[in-house]
């Protein structure tokens, strides 16, 4: 005897809407008879803080200006001991406030979710640090996500935060490759086509391999005398920080740096990306060592 293909579909909802929760699930920390329609997976808790780099909680394992959580916002899962069962949702949960990045692309990836079945979103999303001339400071995302399914609501309260690396990166290994490794580098953002190069660089500064140090921390910067081209441990009060970010340049002491970026038209192929800018600030802010 055949299954009728009405009921069929009907069994297979059934068995999506029930599904288990992924292994590692944690409920939202919402009332317990709802806390099923929406919980989370690929992090250890609600309230997670991790550091910049750190590869047992920044999926990509790199110091690179933000966090890559492994989060994903996981609907109507049957969770083990939890007494709530799932059911069909209303809409799409919510994400609020949704005043930043990180937080607008989570909720745009829980407009994809199943309402009447159990969904996950895909893994991954990135809190970056905040980067300015004050320094390099945490990232947050604070936000309440709310689902809701026959009458009731399960609202639960997601709090990530990236914190910044301690740890310089090098100068030789990988500041400098930014700079560049002299005239003839096509990759260098400073030193192509001689600007910080040879004996008669740009603001004479030469920022070539063996010169790019010694010309630049604790040396007074040639345009502004009361900044230092590079003062270890203080983004604000080194003018290259200021230079390539585009901030608190003093009128008359120049534009950003490298000169025509951001890239304009033609496109300026030595722009540097903004992971390579963080690079440098990151460099500055832990200490500019020489190593």
């Amino acid at each position: 005897m055949r299954t009728p293909t009405a009921l069929l579909l009907v069994l297979l909802l059934a068995g999506a809407a029930t599904a288990d929760c992924p292994p590692d699930c944690v409920p939202g920390g919402g009332p317990p008879a709802t806390d099923c329609f929406v919980t989370f997976s690929g992090i250890p808790g609600t309230t997670v803080s991790c550091t910049d780099g750190d590869a047992s909680c920044d999926t990509d394992g790199k110091a690179d200006g933000g966090c890559t959580f492994g989060l994903q916002v996981c609907v109507n899962a049957s969770v083990p001991g939890l007494q709530c069962t799932p059911g069909s949702l209303m809409g799409p949960p919510t994400v609020k406030p949704a005043k930043d990045a990180a937080a607008q692309q989570l909720a745009a990836a829980l407009q994809s979710l199943p309402l009447a079945a159990q969904g996950c979103t895909p893994p991954g999303l990135r809190i970056p640090l905040k980067v300015s001339l004050a320094g390099i400071k945490p990232g947050k995302l604070r936000v309440t996500v709310t689902a809701t399914s026959g009458g009731k609501r399960d609202k639960d309260k997601l709090k990530l935060a990236c914190l910044p690396s301690t740890v310089a990166p090098s100068l030789v290994n990988q500041v400098q490759p930014i700079f560049g490794l002299g005239r003839s580098d096509p990759n260098g953002r400073c030193t192509f086509s001689g600007c910080h190069s040879g004996p008669s660089p740009g603001g004479a500064q030469n920022l070539e391999p063996g010169h790019s140090y010694s010309e630049s921390v604790n040396v007074p910067s040639v345009e502004v005398r009361k900044y230092a081209r590079v003062k270890p441990g203080n983004i604000r009060l080194s003018f290259l920080a200021r230079k390539i970010l585009g901030e608190g340049i003093p009128q008359g002491t120049g534009s950003k740096m490298p000169q025509g970026c951001p890239a304009i038209i033609p496109p300026v192929t030595q722009c540097p990306t903004d992971a390579e800018i963080f690079t440098i600030l990151s460099w500055i802010a832990n200490g500019a060592p020489n190593n």
